[in-house]
């Protein structure tokens, strides 16, 4: 199925660093939503926790080159050091890949 919307998932799946608490984790988390915001074609982040340790960061952007830019400006910027402090880095996996079915299409409430 084509993507028609242009949409583009960033699916970041990691582990923390040892000795990080699932709070603190989630409190760092949170301190980057004001970056995520201000970020040109951001849509949408969802965090979980599987049972197994394993954090996946799941953010909605408008285009692959809008996903592709805040990533390196993460990367660079101070506010988001307290989150990456606490991942381990070794264990980060990143893809970014089309939405061929955004929530609108299938999820919308009648």
């Amino acid at each position: 199925m084509a993507n028609s919307s242009n949409l583009t998932a960033e699916i970041v799946t990691f582990r923390a660093a040892p000795d990080v608490s699932v709070a603190d984790m989630t409190r760092a988390a949170e301190g980057i939503a004001a970056f995520l915001v201000g970020c040109d074609g951001f849509v949408a982040r969802h965090l979980s926790r599987a049972e197994d340790g394993t954090w996946t960061d799941h953010v909605i952007w408008r285009s692959l080159a809008q996903a592709s830019a805040a990533a390196e400006r993460l990367m660079a910027d101070p506010a988001a050091a307290a989150f990456m402090a606490l991942i381990d880095m070794a264990s980060v996996r990143m893809v970014h890949a089309p939405v061929t079915v955004p929530a609108s299409r299938c999820c919308s409430r009648r």
